[in-house]
């Protein structure tokens, strides 16, 4: 039977590290793939953003050359000339049918003008003087203007302001002028010099028109663009990172119960196999001293009488024991422990404790000594838990003692309360199983050494007991130095309910 439920629990241990691990693998790819998808997705907006400041870049440098067209054009007389002629076909003018084909000559024939129908009064010379003269003007005014006179710093942060708006680009931005070569040729006073490790500007080609004269771009810079993203992304990012610590917490509270359930079961497991074994030795004791005493033909002697009664009258305080012990537990568990709070004396009740427990410490050779300082010693407790409290840390003491028990009771006092120290030279307690000695049925592991026997429920009613009182308690030890129990418990008038 023993084989079976070992080979059930190794199957169910299998099964639960199976489970962790196959969640673990799943939870890891879900973040994986949440990370894969947010930067595919930065990505994605990072290339829809630079398209869309090109985009707007082409828009200004084709609005800014249109108006420098239209600037040029009215400053020559053949310009507004052709300016009133489009102003007139827009007003309504109807389209006259072409001209007839210019004969062949042997000047060049005039080129035509784009958008315009010849009218009866104007003679194709007089619309070949009319394009020469515009293309002689624009071409001196481009070899003889300057790129910064002929870029308006007010005009340029308009159209930037309105196409950027349009493709809802934030700003700041800053922007420069730059030649062929890369080299800066003109920057507004107000904007900064460019950083070096920015990143590459966005550019366009400035004039792109132009006939003749060198090529000029414009550079713009946008560095708030990476948070500009980011922001917009920001709600994205949060509800992902939300669901996914909802799935990593509720896969931690998952494993985390199964994993209390298991050493639940455990413990209750050696809770009832010790409870067992506890049980049948006092009774086998009992039984088999009431056998000799009922039996005819074992001679009964006064001395074999008080030993037969002795055995009886131990084995009975020992099973009564095992009893409150489980009581005990069953009224922790319901959390229905009841208090009748009196004025009571510490000192006395350490006194009493201490002559009732000589006996058990005696038998090993051992000694209880008591160092009562307190000055101040009554307290309001329950004289029954804090009696069964003290009776609980030295039989704790003697049970994990390998030598002769040295025991030790000292109280002390200050303005808020009595603080009781239980000292003992026992086995001691490893500093990562202090915080688990109050819980309930947990026994320190001893590797395979069963000489101490127990339910694990002692320190546990201790503390539930120090806790109704309002008070603390707290442990020192080490493995092989013993153990000390500082209990305080606080005075009527300092208590916080």
């Amino acid at each position: 039977m023993r084989r079976l439920s070992d080979s059930f629990a190794e199957v169910e241990k299998r099964w639960i590290i199976g489970l962790v691990v196959a969640i673990t693998v799943a939870l890891a790819g879900l973040i994986a793939i949440q990370v894969h998808w947010m930067r595919s997705t930065l990505a994605v907006r990072e290339a829809q953003f630079h398209a869309s400041a090109d985009n707007a870049l082409i828009m200004v440098s084709e609005q800014l050359e249109r108006l420098e067209r239209m600037r040029e054009l009215r400053k020559h007389a053949a310009g507004r000339r052709l300016l009133l002629r489009l102003d007139s076909l827009r007003q309504g003018v109807p389209p006259l049918p072409p001209a007839p084909p210019f004969a062949p000559t042997d000047s060049v024939p005039p080129a035509p003008v784009t958008g315009l129908h010849a009218r009866p009064d104007m003679a194709n010379g007089d619309q070949a003087d009319l394009v020469h003269d515009m293309v002689r003007a624009i071409l001196a005014s481009e070899l003889q203007q300057d790129i910064r006179s002929r870029i308006d710093p007010a005009l340029l942060d308009s159209l930037l302001r309105a196409e950027f708006g349009a493709n809802n680009i934030a700003g700041p931005w800053t922007y420069s002028v730059h030649n062929a070569n890369g080299e800066e040729v003109w920057r507004p006073d107000e904007h900064e010099p460019r950083p070096a490790d920015t990143g590459d500007p966005h550019k366009v080609r400035l004039f792109r028109h132009d006939l003749v004269g060198p090529a000029y771009y414009l550079h713009v810079d946008l560095p708030g663009h990476h948070r500009a993203i980011l922001r917009g992304m920001l709600p994205l990012i949060v509800v992902s990172l939300l669901f996914t610590l909802v799935v990593v917490a509720a896969f931690y509270i998952t494993m985390r119960t199964i994993f209390r359930q298991k050493r639940l079961g455990r413990i209750r497991s050696d809770l009832v196999n010790n409870l067992t074994h506890e049980l049948k030795t006092p009774i086998s004791t009992i039984g088999l001293a009431c056998e000799a005493l009922t039996d005819p033909s074992v001679p009964k002697t006064e001395e074999q009488m008080r030993t037969f009664v002795g055995m009886i009258r131990d084995e009975n305080k020992r099973l009564g024991a095992l009893v409150q012990n489980v009581l005990q537990s069953a009224v922790m568990a319901d959390g229905q422990m009841v208090l009748k709070p009196v004025d009571l004396d510490l000192h006395a009740v350490i006194n009493d404790v201490v002559r009732a427990s000589n006996m058990q410490v005696s038998r090993r050779n051992g000694r209880i000594e008591a160092e009562l300082k307190a000055e101040i010693h009554h307290v309001e407790a329950d004289r029954t838990h804090m009696t069964n409290l003290l009776y609980n840390l030295i039989d704790n003491a003697v049970k994990y003692t390998e030598q002769e028990p040295r025991i030790r009771i000292a109280t002390r006092s200050d303005n808020e309360g009595v603080t009781i120290s239980v000292t003992d030279n026992g086995i001691g307690i490893p500093a990562a199983e202090q915080r688990k000695i109050f819980d309930r049925l947990y026994r320190v592991p001893t590797g395979n050494l069963h000489n101490a026997k127990g339910f694990g429920l002692g320190l546990s009613y201790v503390r539930t007991v120090v806790q109704r009182h309002h008070g603390r308690i707290r442990v020192e030890s080490a493995p092989g130095a013993g153990s000390t129990f500082h209990i305080f418990i606080p005075f009527e008038h300092v208590r916080s309910d």
